[in-house]
């Protein structure tokens, strides 16, 4: 018995208009994630953009998150806090956004360096590596595969670029809310766990680190970060399971 239902037609067309929303405001971060750029700047760079389409930010006041975004530069893990720090070149930082429109999430996270590719190389060559982790997830996650299929994809992924998993954080079916079932472990076994039914809507997020995966919560009681100081790296595709795999909306 599954545990999910899928969506509808009309609902799938309502979340991929959310994801283009939201595919809007990574735009318009992008284009000022520059050296100096203020994390709160680009806060309300993507609240502007969410609000001016109709949509609302998803995350802020989610459970009393106070921001738009999730950012998290360099050490830090997941639910940073968008504050005044300037980003320098050369730092790793990853963005999560989320939209409500028309009562539906859709959920997602890019990673950059800052400054580019060259600024830092190996910074950009682990957000690679983690970034073709989320897309063999993505290509697992079609109609009649398991879960265990989308996180054997994205760990045999990790591990082969020399990485470690943060396995505290899972991607989550999306849809009415933010978190909805199933739990989408970034790791396990091929051919194990629930099957995916097509018309499922989920996210696949890997959250990733350069070196020993513990961490710890910050003060703020938001802001998770690793425990030695080194850098992590989230990505996050939100979309709907089909035959080919899936069906990314942002």
């Amino acid at each position: 018995m599954s545990s999910f239902t899928p969506k509808s037609q009309k609902e799938l067309k309502l979340m991929k208009k959310g994801g283009l929303i939201l595919q809007e405001a990574q735009k318009a971060i992008k284009r000022q994630l520059l050296p100096g750029a203020v994390l709160k700047d680009l806060d309300r760079i993507a609240e502007e953009v969410i609000l001016s389409q109709n949509a609302i930010p998803a995350f802020k006041g989610f459970k009393g998150f106070p921001a738009t975004l999730c950012t998290m530069v360099n050490g830090e893990i997941v639910h940073g806090i968008p504050d005044e720090r300037a980003v320098k070149e050369g730092d790793i930082i990853s963005v999560d956004c989320g939209v409500i429109y028309k009562n539906l999430v859709t959920d997602a996270a890019f990673t950059m360096v800052v400054g580019g590719a060259e600024a830092d190389p190996e910074r950009q060559k682990f957000s690679d590596c983690v970034y073709k982790a989320l897309l063999a997830g993505c290509k697992a996650a079609k109609t009649g595969n398991r879960l265990g299929d989308i996180g054997h994809a994205i760990e045999t992924t990790v591990y082969a670029g020399g990485y470690q998993l943060v396995k505290e954080y899972t991607g989550h079916g999306v849809g009415y809310t933010m978190h909805e079932e199933p739990y989408i472990f970034n790791y396990g076994k091929a051919g194990k766990g629930e099957k995916l039914i097509e018309g499922m809507t989920i996210c696949i997020e890997p959250i990733v680190c350069v070196g020993n995966p513990q961490n710890k919560l910050l003060s703020d009681g938001w802001t998770v970060v690793t425990c030695d100081g080194k850098d992590a790296c989230q990505w996050e595709h939100c979309g709907v399971v089909t035959k080919e795999g899936l069906d990314v909306f942002a």
